[in-house]
């Protein structure tokens, strides 16, 4: 049954290969599969019915070469007889015309089915008038085809010595491969040869690649087989724990991708065959990414609800292992870096809230304001009233300063000064912006005239708001 199975996939992939346009790949698929068949015996109907199909396809192909192969020739037949109806004047530029045409027909024949045997005769026939009126110049032109014809024979040879070099310990197959490929370049590039000797030399040359292309089938088997003991292997794999499965799993995999080619047929095959062995390893994984992701729903629906808890959220984040990339987990950590940040604004703005009025808590006896800094309370408690306008002026200037808000011009030479003395203390020891922040608070505080802030103290406090809530972060 696996068979059958591996047959049907066969012709499924060779009808591909028709749809694609590789037609010779697709009838080798065919072909293989119909020996495959009559070695096996008894099939089923339904593999049966689907060989006739994709064989009636191939034989509809093989039609269509010849359909586009033989109007090739037929034109090339036509051409000859118009040159014999209007030989070129030129006996050097016909007998290449001929020459042109003769290649044309024998590449055909390398390329495709030979000709029929009544077509042969036909363009033989028209051939030897064609060359009648250009007698002297086929002689120079035999000479070319000779010469071809030893070029050819010195392939040959060179391809015998390789063989007899190589046979004792044979270069790997891809080398050989590329080894073939190149001759078959040179070979191509030596034609025409005498018709006589176009067969007799395309033989020799088949029968000498043989041993190279039989060492080349021989190593694809070779690795088929260290394929085929790997995938085995990767069907007995059977631990309890599922990452100690895959671990292993593509420990094999990496010698697999180590062996060479098995060739072109077979890889397909024994890479999908390996991949679905190795299936059931992902989908327990898939099961325990699927709950992971579960929870990863339900956490995010819970997010800034009653009675959420973020670090409780973050704790059971922490435990997922298989989803930590996955767009869920990124998104939840989004929403709750959102979330944090949103908290975080919230506990400013209240922060903010707190400092707005704090000259109404001058001499209050309940100061139980949690936000505001515990020194600046202490000196709300017990305020100095040093009535000094122009000290708390220069704290309001120094907090637009470090706000980056404009001082009013009557302000600008207590903001020149103030700007200098930043600069000459840049390099030296400075105390933090919220430090600094609120030492001009207790400034401000110290040097008001009294509780009930006058009417200039009241416009600098103003300004000051503004500036703290540019600061907001920055308050103690």
């Amino acid at each position: 049954m696996e068979t059958q199975k591996i047959l049907f996939e066969s012709l499924i992939k060779a009808e591909e290969h028709f749809e694609a346009g590789q037609i010779r790949s697709g009838q080798k698929l065919v072909n293989e599969v119909s020996r495959a068949m009559k070695s096996e015996g008894k099939v089923s109907n339904k593999l049966r019915h689907r060989f006739n199909l994709i064989s009636a396809q191939s034989r509809y192909f093989n039609d269509i070469s010849s359909f586009a192969t033989n109007p090739k020739r037929n034109e090339i037949i036509q051409e000859i007889e118009a040159l014999i109806a209007a030989p070129i004047e030129n006996p050097k530029k016909h007998a290449n015309a001929i020459h042109g045409l003769q290649t044309k027909w024998q590449q055909l024949d390398q390329s495709s089915k030979p000709a029929g045997r009544e077509q042969w005769q036909t363009f033989k026939k028209l051939t030897d008038t064609a060359w009648e009126p250009c007698a002297q110049y086929y002689e120079e032109l035999k000479a070319v085809k000779v010469s071809n014809a030893k070029e050819r024979e010195q392939i040959i040879i060179n391809i015998l010595q390789y063989t007899e070099e190589k046979s004792a310990k044979w270069p790997g197959l891809i080398e050989l491969s590329k080894y073939l490929s190149q001759q078959f370049q040179l070979w191509q590039n030596f034609a025409p040869v005498l018709d006589d000797d176009f067969i007799k030399l395309k033989t020799a040359y088949q029968d000498a690649r043989k041993p190279i292309n039989d060492q080349i089938r021989a190593q694809e088997n070779k690795n088929l087989k260290l394929k085929e003991e790997i995938i085995e292997k990767v069907k007995v794999i059977n631990d309890e724990d599922t990452q100690l499965c895959i671990q292993k799993y593509q420990r094999l995999k990496r010698d697999y991708q180590n062996i060479g080619p098995a060739g072109k047929k077979n890889e397909p095959t024994l890479w999908k065959i390996l991949n679905e062995s190795a299936d059931r390893f992902y989908e327990a994984e898939k099961t325990i990414a699927n709950d992971e992701i579960k929870i990863i729903g339900a956490l995010y629906k819970e997010l800034g609800q009653d009675g959420f808890s973020l670090s409780k959220t973050k704790e059971q984040l922490r435990e997922l292992t298989k989803t930590r990339k996955s767009p869920e987990f990124l998104k939840i950590q989004k929403a709750i870096k959102s979330y944090e940040g949103k908290q975080a604004e919230e506990i400013i703005l209240q922060k903010v809230s707190g400092y707005m009025d704090l000259p109404a808590l001058l001499e209050s006896e309940i100061l139980a304001n949690s936000s505001i800094d515990k020194d600046i309370l202490k000196a709300l408690n017990k305020p100095a009233y040093h009535n000094n306008l122009d000290e708390v002026t220069k704290t309001v200037v120094m907090m637009e300063l470090m706000a980056g808000i404009e001082s009013p011009d009557s302000d600008k030479a207590i903001k020149q000064l103030l700007t200098l003395e930043m600069l000459q203390n840049k390099f030296s020891q400075q105390v933090g912006e919220t430090e600094k922040l609120k030492g001009l608070l207790i400034t401000f505080i110290s040097n008001v005239k009294a509780k009930k802030l006058s009417a200039a103290e009241s416009k600098l406090w103003k300004r000051a708001q503004a500036a703290l809530s540019v600061l907001a972060k920055h308050l103690p």
